[in-house]
């Protein structure tokens, strides 16, 4: 018992320092020092700019036929994961008796967790470097789905546009397993640059996150049982279906390791943003949104601790 309680401590540790990046962010909208304008501008640079950086950074690893492996092993970890949560989603929101015009936000919080904004910087400060380039993989599928499926269940077939899938994300991706596959690596000092912009993603993700929380009020996010039973699924029930289920038919620990962890997410950020552009209800998605994240702070860790 004492072991885990010593490496829950420890687990914690490391999330407590990204909670005090959440916190400066909180802070710096909450005193005006942000204002929404600037928080939009940091989104901008960290999908744009730093995430692709990061992930080019984290592909920048020799290439062999065992990491080749791997990578055929993590996607299709990664699609089994994703088809457990659409059936997760769809028995979640059939249980709580979810009205047909809210479902699609329910289960798209679900579905899509946060693994951009918190899923790299929670992945290298728990399993380490070597981590990324899994995340990396991760993001190929979890975008393709995001812009297809995702926006399906908010908005319809209609909602569909396959332009949304050339982001600087997923173009990066490609452009670093590319570089992978052909053993290519990035000059000094190109490469130094691209570090330095992918080591700044940590920080300013945080930093994101508490400023979006700062900007929606508490009283009014709590919302009702349904939003606290979501994040419940989103935060507990699917790391455990995936550690029960399919860890181990993946039993490579850091696969395994970094699909728990992306499992743990909470709703992305952007489910709000998604919803009101199809829609959909953007007032119920910014709730799942807050209690989730709120409550992640303390379930990551846990997690963590009891299923790594």
């Amino acid at each position: 018992m004492s072991g885990m309680v010593t490496e829950f401590l420890v687990v914690a540790d490391q999330i407590f320092i990204l909670v005090l990046l959440i916190a400066a962010g909180y802070v710096a909208v909450s005193t005006k020092i942000m204002d929404p304008g600037a928080t939009r501008g940091l989104s901008a640079l960290l999908f744009n700019i730093t995430i692709p950086a990061l992930i080019v950074s984290a592909m920048q690893v020799p290439f062999t036929s065992e990491r080749l492996a791997d990578t055929g092993t993590m996607l299709l970890a990664t699609g089994a994961f994703f088809a457990l949560s659409f059936v997760v989603a769809r028995i979640a929101s059939r249980t709580m008796a979810v009205a047909p015009q809210k479902r699609g936000v329910f289960e798209f919080a679900i579905v899509f967790g946060s693994v951009s904004f918190m899923g790299f910087p929670v992945a290298r400060a728990l399993l380490g470097t070597d981590s990324l380039f899994y995340v990396a993989l991760f993001n190929i599928v979890f975008n393709i789905l995001l812009f297809s499926a995702g926006i399906a269940m908010l908005a319809g077939e209609k909602g569909f546009d396959p332009r949304l899938l050339a982001n600087p994300g997923i173009v990066a991706t490609i452009a670093g397993f590319l570089l992978f596959l052909a053993s290519v690596e990035i000059p000094s000092p190109f490469i130094d640059a691209i570090d330095l912009l992918g080591g700044v993603t940590t920080p300013i993700a945080m930093i994101i996150v508490g400023a979006m929380l700062a900007t929606l009020p508490a009283r009014e996010m709590i919302g009702n049982w349904r939003v606290w039973a979501t994040s419940a699924v989103i935060l507990i029930a699917l790391p455990v279906a995936y550690c029960c289920l399919l860890s181990t038919i993946f039993p490579d620990p850091l696969i395994n390791g970094t699909m728990i962890m992306m499992a743990a997410m909470p709703a992305a950020a952007g489910t709000p943003v998604f919803a009101e552009q199809c829609g959909a209800d953007a007032r119920l998605a910014s709730q799942i949104v807050f209690v989730s994240t709120i409550g992640s702070l303390v379930t990551i860790p846990l997690v963590a601790t009891v299923l790594l």
